[in-house]
């Protein structure tokens, strides 16, 4: 393919603030304006489809703090294979992650922060278990029992969903937020809301996500997993602050940062099949204040070469993604440590920065080329090639940044740590297939570089070199 330009004339400043501007919840997260950077239990779950064992979960937990945690990376995740959670408290709430382990959140939760760490739960308050239902639990702060709250719908044979338009069903909604901010914990990742929507309609859906987003408040991450984003997010933009934009991860090669389906859209969930599509469809929703998006997590020992580990990365960085390990203690090498921990990409994320592709149109070439700019001023932008063979990239000065005159004191590479000087024009490279490039351009004559690269931002040192 030939790589040509489109005169865009549209400054950074203005195509940061080019996103429509939604009714939003507005929560100290969104205000951030990137998601956070933790570790997720999926990748053994997915491939041997069952629970993570409890010595599995430990031992990632201390790579987790030993390998990452001084990167940024502070919160452990568990992940779904969810059903063998029975054991429960007297109002019917779970204590463990599985009714096999010897310990449950509460202990796990004061293990992880000893390291250092935070917790995350997967689950969603609107699933009651078998074991509450059969035991008719009674419903905290209200008359009504489990089994007088539960929809017609179950979810399978071990959950059952609650039908929030039964009296005492915002009681237990609530209360199972409650519950989990007692607990200790940070982040709720709530899983399969296409199919609470799908079997009891947009309004008690909507009418669940007002509740748990109530008693949320700042205390509680709500990330939204699975929505149909009906209406280009309409109800999820109200209620989350974070949405998941694509696909699962699955197997996490290619097909699923840029290929699967590519190109291709649906009216429900899963919308976009691929990280890339996702992003580029969903980035007018993402801006500080407004929503975060989320490519699900990162399995980088799947992809097959450095290049398409950096770029699954950047992309997430670019998009203003949760930076979501799965990659585990026996299964990461030298190299995938590596990317997790390039700094200068992960300042981009600490800072809250989110990027805007040139085109939103997933089949235009111009949505491989992702703007932003930084509260120093300096603009970084992204260059993706998906394609399977050679291409050349760039990015003009004027025409696409809008820099008077088209000249820039630097342009820096933040993959190879270097800087490659003061430029005119433009920016131009040809890039191999499945690669990127990610450059920090500064405008003027500030030496930004040698003042601030030692500061510390999100508790991490940066050193530039």
């Amino acid at each position: 393919m030939k790589f040509s330009y489109t005169k865009t004339i549209i400054a950074v400043s203005l195509l940061s603030l080019a996103s429509v501007t939604l009714f939003a919840r507005d929560s100290k997260y969104t205000r951030k304006g990137t998601g956070p950077q933790y570790w997720i239990a999926y990748e053994y779950c997915y491939d041997l489809d069952v629970p993570m064992t409890e010595l599995r979960w430990k031992c990632n937990i201390d790579w987790m703090a030993k390998t990452f945690k001084d990167y940024g990376y502070d919160m452990i995740c568990n992940d779904g294979w969810i059903e063998s959670a029975q054991t429960i408290n007297g109002n019917g709430y779970i204590t463990k992650y599985n009714s096999n382990w010897e310990n449950g959140f509460s202990y796990w939760n004061e293990y992880i922060k000893g390291r250092g760490m935070k917790m995350g739960v997967y689950y969603n308050p609107l699933w009651m278990t078998k074991a509450a239902y059969d035991g008719d639990c009674p419903v905290t702060g209200s008359t009504a029992t489990a089994k007088q709250i539960a929809g017609d719908h179950p979810f399978n044979d071990a959950l059952y969903w609650v039908d929030v338009d039964k009296p005492g069903a915002e009681q237990w909604v609530k209360g199972y937020v409650r519950y989990f901010i007692n607990l200790g914990v940070k982040y709720l990742r709530i899983d399969f809301l296409e199919n609470y929507e799908d079997n009891y309609g947009t309004r008690r859906y909507a009418k669940a996500l007002q509740w748990i987003m109530e008693e949320a408040g700042d205390e509680l991450f709500l990330s939204l997993v699975m929505p149909n984003c009906y209406g280009h997010a309409k109800t999820e933009l109200l209620y989350g602050d974070m949405i998941r934009i694509d696909n699962d991860c699955f197997s996490g090669e290619w097909d699923f940062v840029s290929s699967r389906n590519r190109g291709n859209v649906r009216g429900v969930w899963p919308q976009y099949d691929n990280v890339f599509d996702g992003m580029v469809a969903f980035s007018d929703v993402a801006a500080k204040g407004q929503m975060i998006l989320d490519g699900d997590c990162m399995r980088l020992n799947k992809l097959q070469s450095k290049d398409e580990r950096r770029f699954l990365f950047s992309i997430m960085v670019m998009g203003g993604s949760a930076l979501a390990i799965a990659d585990q203690y026996d299964t990461a090498d030298d190299d995938v440590d590596d990317i997790y921990k390039n700094r200068e990409l992960i300042e981009l994320n600490q800072l809250g920065f989110v990027a805007k592709p040139l085109s939103r149109d997933i089949h235009d070439i111009n949505s491989s080329r992702w703007v932003g700019q930084l509260p120093d001023g300096d603009y970084v932008v992204g260059l993706f090639n998906r394609e399977d063979e050679a291409m050349k990239y760039g990015i003009d000065f004027f025409d696409d940044l809008g820099i008077d005159g088209g000249k820039v004191e630097n342009v820096r590479d933040l993959w190879e740590h270097k800087d490659l000087g003061s430029m005119s024009g433009k920016y131009e490279a040809e890039l191999a297939p499945h690669s990127c490039k990610i450059l920090r351009i500064r405008p003027d004559g500030k030496r930004r570089f040698q003042a601030e690269c030692s500061s510390a931002r999100g508790g991490v040192v940066l050193k530039c070199q």
